[in-house]
């Protein structure tokens, strides 16, 4: 079987199956068995396949069949152009969070010093991680509940080079930051859960039975989550910190409402790419 040939196969049979994005799902994991890019898959598309390689082809997808997510089958993603390790049971970063890391970044070099960031939930730490590639200088902490999911953090911020400048602590929200005194963030970040509660059972099969439900669900209306970022970030940014909050476009009247009505100023949103309102963005006075 050469890569054209395991390409088809795979493209049809994931179609039988109605997994989504078979063909481009196809692809990728030739990618992977071979070693090679998906633009070589293409363009070498006569290639045999070792038996070696096709028992893996195979193997990936049967895992693909039963919606797997590719970055889990690979343990590869790809993130505001940089590469990520990734596992199952961590949540896989999504084009338009990269939005929130270009509010940030904007609001990091409009400082007259190295900032210092804090990422809430930071999963397999795509946003930190990015942020501290492209600031030369600065500190970035995150957190997150899971310890496979710091583990993996960690991984990637080894794998940039970053492990000097990305600090990552275990608990839940602002709990791993509370014993250190004083308000010390210059930009707070997060991509909480915000999904409403009566809507997972509607997502798509690939994310409804193998992400990590709490990093998807945000409870009854979505602001779960989000509400209690509102009401303890103030006590961790310094005077005219950003705090930067992806969302559903649906929420953002009420995030707006919510952070005026805890004394934050200057709220502005941020559309990603398709041009939906993605990210919120307030500051603590000055």
């Amino acid at each position: 079987m050469n890569i054209q040939q395991a390409v088809a196969l795979a493209d049809t049979t994931l179609r039988a199956h109605h997994v989504e994005s078979p063909r481009l799902s196809a692809e990728l994991l030739a990618a992977h068995v071979t070693s090679l890019t998906r633009s070589q898959v293409l363009a070498k598309g006569d290639r045999s396949l070792s038996l070696e390689e096709e028992s893996a082809f195979r193997a990936a997808l049967a895992r693909r069949v039963r919606h797997e997510p590719v970055p889990y089958i690979t343990g590869e993603t790809e993130f505001y152009s940089l590469p990520f390790s990734i596992v199952p049971g961590v949540f896989i970063p999504r084009p338009e969070t990269e939005t929130l890391v270009d509010a940030a970044l904007a609001a990091a070099r409009g400082l007259d010093h190295p900032p210092t960031i804090g990422d809430l939930g930071t999963g397999c730490g795509t946003i930190l991680v990015s942020l501290a590639y492209h600031l030369e200088a600065g500190e970035v902490w995150g957190c997150d509940l899971s310890p496979t999911a710091l583990r993996v953090a960690a991984a990637n911020a080894r794998r940039h080079h970053l492990e000097n400048r990305v600090m990552l602590r275990e608990g839940s929200l602002f709990d791993p930051f509370r014993p250190i005194a004083g308000r010390i963030f210059d930009v707070l970040v997060s991509n909480p859960p915000y999904i409403k509660s009566g809507d997972i059972p509607a997502l798509a099969k690939q994310i409804r039975d193998f992400e990590p439900l709490p990093a998807l669900d945000g409870g009854p209306d979505g602001l779960t989550c989000i509400r209690a970022i509102l009401e303890d970030a103030a006590d961790f940014l310094r005077p005219g910190g950003f705090l930067l909050l992806e969302a559903e476009p649906g929420l953002m009247p009420k995030i707006e409402e919510e952070a005026k009505r805890r004394g934050y100023v200057d709220f502005v949103v941020h559309q990603d790419a398709s041009g939906k309102e993605r990210v919120a963005q307030c500051r603590t006075p000055d």
